[in-house]
């Protein structure tokens, strides 16, 4: 499926490295957009993106920023002015998982997982508004959750983030409308490298649960990016796509 407006525009992704990140860099290269691969970690991963982008004819660029630290945030940005120019599209896709009780959640813990999903999507949204703001155009996607609005055990912390970057979303299209475009992705499970950290038998698990009876494949995921990154979504905003499996429905 193809989407209208995106050949030619100028995109960045958080956490574009590895999952869902990496799957929104390259159907966004298909597409003809040019993209800023955001990645902490490994410089292989992002490098073998950058290079996979680059081999459908746009421009690609690494850039290694931890989106929980605003210094990082805006010198990423300041990179992306010089190398790009013009942002059109911003993906806050940067985040973690883990398992763990609330009884025995330990301070730095809930911090980490706040500061990377919530704190990173405002660090980035903001630089993004201010550029956006003065062009008066440009689409925000954030990625949040099934977890937002079903919780989940021992999950809590990302719960707790992934239902503060839905609202955020709501709060930030009403900011920035008419011209800017603030609309949020809420992926149910996923198979991406994240889920081997859960161990043996969590995808079974997992996939039970769902009507679908199965995870998503990031690339699935990647479409609804793009569409509320495209010009077919200009009538979108503050909304909150579910591609999820039936765990959520609205």
């Amino acid at each position: 499926m193809s989407y209208t407006g995106l050949k030619g525009k100028q995109a960045l992704i958080t956490g574009a490295s590895k999952g869902i990140g990496k799957a929104v860099a390259l159907e966004f290269a298909k597409a003809g957009t040019n993209v800023m691969i955001n990645y902490i970690g490994d410089d292989k991963d992002a490098l073998e993106v950058k290079k996979e982008a680059e081999s459908y004819g746009v421009k690609a660029e690494v850039f290694l920023a931890d989106v929980s630290d605003s210094a990082q945030v805006r010198e990423m940005f300041s990179a992306f002015d010089r190398l790009f120019g013009t942002l059109d599209i911003l993906v806050n896709n940067a985040g973690i998982a883990q398992a763990v009780t609330v009884r025995e959640m330990t301070d730095e813990q809930w911090d980490r997982m706040i500061k990377v999903h919530l704190y990173g999507t405002f660090y980035n949204a903001r630089e993004a508004a201010r550029r956006m703001w003065d062009k008066k155009s440009g689409k925000i996607i954030n990625i949040s959750s099934d977890l937002a609005s079903l919780g989940c055990e021992e999950f809590t912390h990302y719960s707790a983030a992934k239902g503060g970057i839905t609202s955020f979303t709501k709060a930030l299209a009403r900011e920035l409308a008419p011209h800017i475009n603030v609309n949020s992705v809420a992926p149910g499970g996923t198979l991406t490298d994240i889920l081997a950290d859960f161990g043996e038998g969590y995808e079974e698990e997992e996939a039970a649960k769902y009507p679908l009876k199965r995870l998503a494949q990031p690339q699935e995921i990647a479409k609804s990016v793009l569409f509320l990154a495209s010009d077919d979504a200009n009538f979108y905003t503050g909304q909150v796509l579910g591609a999820n499996g039936g765990s959520v429905m609205n």
